[in-house]
């Protein structure tokens, strides 16, 4: 049988322990390659450079245990074959650390079992690996075909958001500037990006009820009479029975039917009051009439920023909740406050484009994640694999990095945490990729990614996310370079 090459870290302070665990090993038909720790430090940094086939570790290191050692590499995220291998660890610590994950133990000096529980578990680790590789490639493949359709839906929207303007003659690019609006509004108020993925559907497609007035009454140039308006009060019904059929449209449906209710009661089509309004669509109202006020049309000019905060204001426990009333106020003074700031001009230079790392070993992900942020005007890099993604962020200083998790070495947790522990690279936000039903970063772990995002990903909450964190970014470097003083 040819030798079998085997690379093992071992956690042990005696060189003469660690030769004669590698004898054993050569006498068992392996070739191991070696490293020495003997500090949950080193460890750390060895399971983050080089990859592993098994951990070995002693009980009792002069300056950590076993236990330590364990909970240093399940913190790496790492699945490797950890084995204890000891003089003075009794049944019940044995006990403890076979039920927090490691493979199995030996006492030193009686080492014959050693080989078939390497071989057990080195060939239990393979069949895990291979089984999530399995699986991997089949989320991978749902991702793409998510990512596929997510393209086809957003460019189907946006068609129908561009034919409404059209239809109801509204100011060029309407639908998307209160779409814009009402989830800058949304986020002020604390709205998740998932959630913000349905307002922004409902938002684009506020008025396609429209589609079923008559273009006799929604382009009448003199008044309606009752009962043409009668008619007219009809879209935000029609838009329920438009879109209530399309699953994936369902939890968007709130806008559509909802933006013409009143704070008071006295809206449409249900005369709902208060509460009863779905946020989102209360949200929205503002947004709706801010954009109409502040925008040329051809009865009238667009009213000054001053004057359309007074008569929002005005509007305030009437048609609009007095909440969303306030934090809209709050965003525009906000808003002002920015524009205010004085910043040194550099003449002739043009807005760097921001840009996104995505780090993904699937090819047809990258491209489609490419294919989606550069239509959004962003600039992307790519990675294939941890060593490249830590060379991509210290070269290019990426605004955003999007981190698969289970990437070839280092893996995606050992980036992360190259990545936050460089001083150069530490304020990159991170979005981390990961196939894991639940969330897996917690605080035991002792780091937490500044996002995650489960596969298979939402393409919609994906850019969501995205387009949330670059902007947290632009706020805070925006700050960082004010003139002091200004």
């Amino acid at each position: 049988m040819l030798p079998r090459p085997l690379r093992v870290l071992i956690v042990e302070d005696s060189e003469d322990d660690a030769e004669l665990l590698m004898l054993e090993l050569e006498r068992g038909g392996y070739t191991p390659a070696f490293r020495r720790v003997e500090t949950a430090e080193d460890m750390q940094l060895a399971l983050g450079t080089e990859p592993w086939d098994l951990v070995v570790s002693d009980h009792s290191v002069r300056q950590f245990d076993s236990h330590t050692a364990l909970h240093t590499l399940k913190t790496s995220g790492l699945d490797i074959p950890f084995i204890i291998v000891s003089g003075t660890i009794g049944e019940e610590q044995a006990v403890r650390a076979m039920k927090a994950g490691a493979s199995d133990y030996l006492i030193k000096g009686r080492l014959a079992r050693l080989i078939p529980v390497v071989e057990r578990e080195i060939a239990d680790a393979q069949a895990r690996h291979a089984r999530r590789a399995a699986e991997r490639t089949l989320r991978d493949r749902e991702q793409q075909a998510l990512l596929e359709t997510a393209a086809a839906y957003e460019t189907t929207l946006a068609g129908w958001a561009r034919a409404l303007d059209l239809r109801d003659r509204e100011t060029e690019g309407h639908s998307q500037r209160v779409t814009d609006l009402t989830l800058q509004l949304a986020r002020t108020m604390g709205i998740s990006d998932a959630d913000a993925v349905h307002i922004r559907r409902g938002a684009l497609l506020h008025d396609i009820g429209k589609m079923g007035i008559p273009d006799s009454v929604l382009h009448k140039p003199s008044p309606l009479t009752a009962e043409e308006w009668e008619l007219m009060r009809r879209h935000p019904t029609y838009a329920v029975q438009m879109l209530a059929p399309i699953e994936y449209l369902q939890p968007a449906l709130a806008i559509p039917h909802c933006h013409h209710e009143r704070w008071d009661g006295s809206g449409y089509p249900q005369g709902l009051c208060g509460e009863e309004i779905p946020l989102a669509a209360r949200i929205f109202a503002i947004a709706d009439i801010w954009d109409a006020i502040r925008s040329d049309r051809p009865y009238r000019a667009a009213w000054s920023e001053q004057r359309a905060l007074e008569y929002v204001t005005s509007l305030s426990g009437t048609h609009l909740d007095p909440a969303v009333v306030s934090a809209f106020l709050e965003l525009r003074r906000s808003a002002q406050t920015e524009a205010s700031v004085v910043h040194p001009v550099v003449e002739d230079a043009p807005e760097r484009k921001r840009r996104i790392l995505v780090v993904d070993d699937y090819e047809s992900n990258i491209t489609l994640l490419n294919r989606w942020l550069v239509s959004d005007g962003f600039e992307v890099l790519t990675a294939a694999n941890g060593t490249d993604a830590l060379d991509q962020a210290a070269r290019n200083r990426p605004d955003l990095i999007l981190l698969d998790v289970h990437i070839p070495e280092p893996n995606g947790i050992a980036v992360w945490q190259h990545l936050k522990s460089d001083p150069a690279t530490a304020s990159i936000p991170v979005i981390f990729l990961s196939a894991l039903p639940a969330p897996y970063y917690s605080a035991e772990r002792q780091f937490t990614p500044d996002e995650y995002l489960i596969k298979p990903i939402d393409a919609y909450e994906l850019r969501a996310r995205v387009h949330h964190a670059i902007e947290q970014t632009s706020i805070t470097q925006h700050r960082q370079t004010r003139v002091p003083g200004a």
